[in-house]
């Protein structure tokens, strides 16, 4: 069966942050429908596959994530024949709206004999047999001066090679004022024990993706922090 695997959509972000004073436009769900949406007329996947950190706010369910999460899950069951939620570190409370679609979440979830899928904040050892391991938790951006002395960031994936031989696939956070955390050199900056304990982050490869248009692959990040 094919699958798309997304990760930290934050449902309920602009309410979280509108009770400390920071008023932003209520985008995120029609921006994570129209991913959603888009990424089944691209793939014609089955399966949905939710890395994790679906809602933002950690100690309770709020109102406008309870509504969010309602509204996004009803319209990804018109698309995907199935939908599975990998349980990331702000999804207390969640299975109160996953229960009435009958969507099970589980702690990691195996997608291939190769390949299994975990939210990131925390790993297993026994992970590490597995050649790929698809983790989001990062929220990794690319950060490229331009020509006028600013700064472009884009989010992207990341390919980091592990002390083991695995390879761990980081997703870019799906929400959209999740805009990422810079991709750096410095292991101490990444916020994956995966990433910070079992990473070659020298070796880590980053790629921007416009689903469904273009793929740019840039140099491993050991030759692109000297370029940049």
């Amino acid at each position: 069966m094919r699958a798309v695997v997304i990760s930290d959509l934050h449902l309920g972000f602009e309410s979280a942050v509108a009770s400390e004073g920071i008023y932003l436009p209520r985008v995120q769900l029609k921006k994570a429908i129209d991913l959603v949406t888009n990424l089944f007329k691209i793939t014609n996947a089955e399966k949905l596959i939710i890395n994790g950190d679906l809602k933002h706010v950690f100690e309770k369910l709020t109102l406008q994530e309870r509504e969010e999460s309602t509204k996004l899950l009803s319209v990804a069951k018109d698309y995907f024949k199935e939908i599975i939620l990998v349980r990331g570190n702000h999804d207390n409370y969640i299975s109160i709206v996953t229960s009435r679609f009958d969507i099970p979440i589980v702690e990691k979830l195996e997608l291939n004999p190769e390949t299994v899928a975990l939210h990131g904040h925390t790993y297993e050892e026994e992970a590490l047999r597995y050649k790929y391991i698809v983790v989001g938790h990062e929220h990794p951006s690319l950060r490229i001066p331009d020509e006028l002395g600013g700064v472009l960031k884009f989010p992207c994936f990341l390919l980091t090679p592990l002390r083991n031989g695995s390879t761990a696939i980081v997703l870019p956070a799906a929400g959209h004022y999740q805009t990422g955390n810079p991709v750096t050199l410095d292991e101490n900056q990444y916020l994956s024990p995966l990433i910070k304990e079992q990473g070659i982050i020298g070796e880590s490869v980053p790629y921007v993706v416009e689903y469904g248009k273009i793929t740019l692959e840039f140099p491993r990040l050991s030759k692109l922090m000297l370029i940049s």
